[in-house]
């Protein structure tokens, strides 16, 4: 009998969501889990934590989302989710009605605290929003961002009311004053006071050597909180920008600072690992509360100003009573970013090696945690279970490999030797061996029995990234950021032979089950090599960014990758197609791994999270689905784009569903509609809009069809014009018998607008146009420098021309504008920024190493002083040099006989190159006391720091 609507859909929503039966209880590992994922290990990073008006309860952002926890029980009561990337920083508005979060990827969303429902996302801001603080009326938002602007909110309509400029760097804390008219804020080296109703500057303070990553004002508004990366903290007078005293004591960059409500006390988080509570009358030390195992991120106090909460980098939230200094409860099950992953022989346990240097066990049937292996003193980037399963070894950036009973998690023996971070390690398959591979450039095999070191495998030019044996345990893999893959005898150490072919580095090597086939993970792709030959196979595009792991199914007929794009990826081993794409993580997907019976796959994220994930059965059909255009060029900002959903070889197809996932940091979905592939009575349903998800599902009661068709359309709006990946997921096509079936999907990709380099337009990409984007930096609207198309013109326009030059490796100081144009400092600074922000695309990581070569350039081998000019001069010259470091400088001009004729106070002057007219030192041919000097040979000295220099100039009249 035919099914009805409802039953068919029915079965196929069952179908989609219940891969596998689920053992776990129902707690917060299945909280929000994205679709096809059975649970999730760890609760992710903690970046920041605040208390409600009302003190009961604390919000968490991190990793995955919010965390709301109960502060009378510590039990976790909710999980927002919907940022699609790590979450920075968080608010609560004064009533508690609303809560305010900030992300990595720019966007900030308001949430109703009573419901956790999703209210509005304010867009804007182009990279990651690092504060968010409500004002004391509620009406208005301040976010700080990468970006280097504040931005002011309507809160009620989510409307951008003003953009404050001024900071010259990242803006990493905002403050309302207790009136609501004056904001602070926090950057490199200043903070800067604004007037909330004009966006007008106040006042800017400096004085500061590092970052200011905190600020924060006293209840009666007269005091200003600052924490710095220079270990202080400093108490400020609001109304007249004065010092009033400076609090020392950590040992650390101070990372957070929080007044009680009675404006009495300061506490205060560090790197040092402690939190300090201060009085702010005398600016005494009261006590030290100390128990955290890593840098304390963020402190909070309870309203009623008894109980203080503190979070830490060693993913604990501790709270204490601030009277006595005593612990009073520790949340734990928050993780900082995982590295890698590993299935144990049997299935049964999980080890995840972290960022903070821990190693934790997992119980993979109930995903409960069974124990946390210490010892390792930084990030864990490699763990591997012997092949019995009772031992775990772990490769650290301490450059030490470590061996664990898996029972106890008693340590057993550590192996040094290695003279850089240890990234890989592997056992063989009998047990006996292990080979690890480090930033020193070499694989080291060890006894594992005696911790003997056996032998050193070199070759490699450059940090070996990955090693792997083959299943017969004679051959040894290893994957080399010096963009080659090489093959070991694992007994003799001979080199067999090298992998050429992958352009970038080569972060992660597998072999097959049957050891014919090895994978290798690069910068957007996959090679699959012939182990016997070395020949190359197939090459697999797809992921956008690294490929940061790969893994073969224990029957060797699939490949599971994940990497920068936060995807994770199954393809066809046979045929090199792909096969299905998983989405949830917030974070990069650092690792993957197959459980033994290869119904699951773990991926571990530096978003702090493992996902379990039920795997699907292999395409059960010829059928494709994809997107077309497969590949488009981004349209302007504010214009639409329509996208067909198409099948490709359809058969006995009486409905569908399939998921879209777009980045809506570039995307907005406005509309979707049903195509003309299915009969003429078919329903389609309303689309379920989720976030970054659209899912689209359709069935028709009056019969099947087959071939080719557009299943439906889907239309965005463009948010901002760049690069970005369209993703289909969890697709099924039923019959009308309810059968279901697995179509192969092919992703749609919108490639970036044409890249405009050519600034001043005469023809060619140089040294002038890196000028004029950086002169440019942090205007908006229509300007030739925004080379990108966005709107503004930032680092990214500045490392994008730099990448477009004709050859990045000549040397670029030669330009004769060079050093009148630029500084040391000014390129410095500009690295920095481009570097934290994690650009992966080809173009920008040559602009990088421009600006490297640039700043090389620009940086003097030694200090010098050089011919005045002109020479023989009436009555003006100028008098360059070059300063290896920074120093005091001055230049003291000398008669014939010996006499102080002038002296040139120039200040302190940073590393650089001072030759051109406009930064070389001037002298107008006059005394101490204006008055011409005679004609005559002259002596100039220069002095900066502890150096010294004398030449000789001659005036003529």
């Amino acid at each position: 009998m035919k099914k009805t609507l409802v039953s068919t859909f029915s079965v196929l929503f069952l179908i989609s969501g219940l891969y596998l039966p689920n053992t776990f209880a129902q707690n917060h590992t299945q909280w929000h889990l994205p679709e096809g994922a059975k649970a999730r290990l760890g609760k992710g990073t903690i970046n920041e934590i605040a208390y409600s008006p009302d003190g009961t309860r604390l919000a968490v952002a991190g990793g995955i989302g919010i965390w709301i926890y109960d502060t009378q029980t510590g039990e976790a009561l909710d999980l927002l989710t919907g940022h699609t990337s790590v979450v920075y920083s968080v608010s609560f508005s004064s009533d508690g009605q609303t809560l305010a979060t900030g992300s990595q990827n720019g966007t900030i969303r308001l949430w109703d605290v009573n419901t956790g429902s999703h209210l509005r996302t304010l867009t804007g801001h182009t990279s990651v929003v690092y504060s968010v603080s409500f004002s004391p009326d509620r009406q208005t938002l301040a976010s700080g961002s990468v970006d280097t602007t504040i931005r002011l909110w309507d809160v009620n309509t989510g409307r951008n009311l003003r953009i404050l400029r001024g900071h010259r760097s990242w803006v990493y804390s905002v403050s309302f004053s207790p009136d609501g008219q004056t904001l602070a804020t926090g950057s490199w080296q200043e903070v800067r006071f604004w007037d909330v109703n004009t966006g007008g500057p106040l006042r800017t303070l400096t004085g500061y050597t590092g970052w200011v990553t905190s600020v924060s004002f006293s209840l009666d508004g007269q005091t200003l909180a600052t924490g710095s990366e220079d270990e202080a903290v400093r108490l400020l007078d609001v109304n007249t920008g004065g010092h009033l005293r400076t609090l020392s004591g950590h040992t650390s960059g101070v990372i957070s600072v929080s007044f009680s409500l009675d404006g009495q006390t300061l506490a205060t988080g560090s790197g040092d690992r402690t939190v300090r509570l201060w009085d702010v009358n005398t600016g005494g030390h009261l006590r030290t509360l100390t128990g955290h195992t890593d840098a304390v991120v963020s402190v909070s106090f309870r309203p009623d100003g008894r109980t203080l909460a503190s979070g830490s980098r060693d993913d604990t939230i501790r709270f204490w009573d601030v009277g006595t200094g005593s612990p009073l409860r520790t949340l734990s099950g928050h993780a900082s970013g995982v590295w890698s992953v590993s299935f144990s022989p049997d299935g049964q346990t999980l080890a995840t090696g972290s960022i903070n240097g821990t190693v934790r066990l997992w119980d993979v049937n109930t995903g409960g945690h069974l124990r946390t292996l210490t010892g390792h003193r930084s990030w864990v980037w490699s763990v591997s279970f012997s092949p019995d399963g009772q031992t775990l070894a772990t490769g650290s950036r301490d450059r030490t490999v470590r061996l664990s009973d898996v029972n106890t998690g008693g340590h057993l023996r550590t192996f040094t030797g290695h003279t850089g971070d240890v990234e890989s390690v592997s056992f063989s398959l009998d047990g006996q061996t292990l080979a690890s591979g480090s930033r020193d450039e070499t694989v080291r095999l060890w006894d594992v029995n005696t911790g003997g070191h056996l032998r050193t495998l070199t070759g490699h030019t450059d940090d070996v990234l990955s090693v792997s044996f083959s299943p017969d345990g004679r051959t040894l893999a290893s994957g080399s950021r010096d963009e080659t893959v090489r093959l070991w005898d694992a007994n003799t150490g001979r080199n067999l032979r090298t992998l050429t072919g992958h352009t970038s580095s080569v972060y992660s090597v597998s072999f097959s089950p049957d050891g014919q086939t090895l994978a290798s993970g690069s910068w957007q792709e996959v090679r699959f090599w012939d182990v016997n030959t070395g020949g190359p196979l197939r090459t697999l595009t797809g992921h956008r960014f690294w490929v940061w792991s790969v893994s073969f199914s224990p029957d060797g007929q699939t490949l599971a990758s994940g990497g920068l794009d936060r995807t994770i990826r199954f393809w066809d081993v046979n045929t090199g197609g792909p096969l299905r794409t998983l989405t949830g993580h917030t974070g990069d997907v650092e690792s993957v791994s197959f459980s033994p019976d290869g119904q699951t796959l773990a991926s571990g994220s530096n978003d702090g999270t493992v996902l379990l994930w039920d795997l699907m059965p292999s395409p059960t059909t010829n059928t494709i689905v994809s997107l077309s255009p497969n590949s488009v060029r981004s349209p302007a900002i504010g214009q639409q784009l329509t996208l067909s959903l198409n099948i490709t070889d359809g058969e006995n197809v009486a409905g569908y569903q399939v998921t879209v996932q777009f980045d809506d940091t570039v995307l907005r979905y406005v509309e979707s509609s049903n195509g003309s592939y299915l009969l003429d009575d078919a329903f389609f349903a309303p689309p379920m809009v989720e976030g970054n998800l659209v899912k689209l599902n359709a069935t028709s009661l009056a019969g099947e069809i087959g071939g080719d068709g557009t299943l439906a359309t889907v239309t965005f709006e463009v948010i901002a014009a760049k690069a970005s990946t369209l993703t289909l997921s969890d697709a099924l096509l039923v019959s009308s018998a309810g059968d279901s079936f697995t179509p192969i999907l092919e992703d749609g990709q919108i490639t970036a607008p044409t890249l405009d380099a050519d600034i001043n337009g005469d023809g060619s990409v140089n040294i002038q146009d890196l000028v004029l984007v950086a002169s440019n930096l942090g205007q908006t609207g229509e300007n030739a420098a925004d080379a990108n198309g966005d709107g503004i013109v930032n680092i990214i326009d500045l490392v994008l021309v730099a990448g477009a030059f004709g050859n990045a490796a000549a040397a670029p100081a030669l330009h004769p504008r060079v050093l009148e144009l630029l500084t040391a400092t000014d390129v410095q600074r500009w690295l920095i920024q481009a570097q934290q922000l994690n650009l992966t695309d080809a173009t920008s990581l040559k602009g990088i190493r421009f600006l490297e070569q640039l700043l090389a350039a620009l940086i003097p081998k030694e200090t010098v002083l050089l011919a005045n000019f002109p020479n023989p001069f009436n009555p003006e010259t100028w008098i360059p040099y070059q300063l290896a470091e920074p120093a005091e400088v001055s230049i003291s001009i000398y008669a014939a006989d010996g006499g102080l004729v002038q002296t040139l106070a120039l200040g302190h002057q940073p590393i650089g190159i001072y030759e051109s007219r406009s930064r070389a030192a001037f002298w107008d041919g006059r005394n101490a006391v204006g008055e011409p000097v005679a004609s005559g040979v002259y002596f100039y000295t220069l002095t900066a720091g502890d150096f010294t220099a004398t030449r000789k100039m001659l005036i003529t009249k």
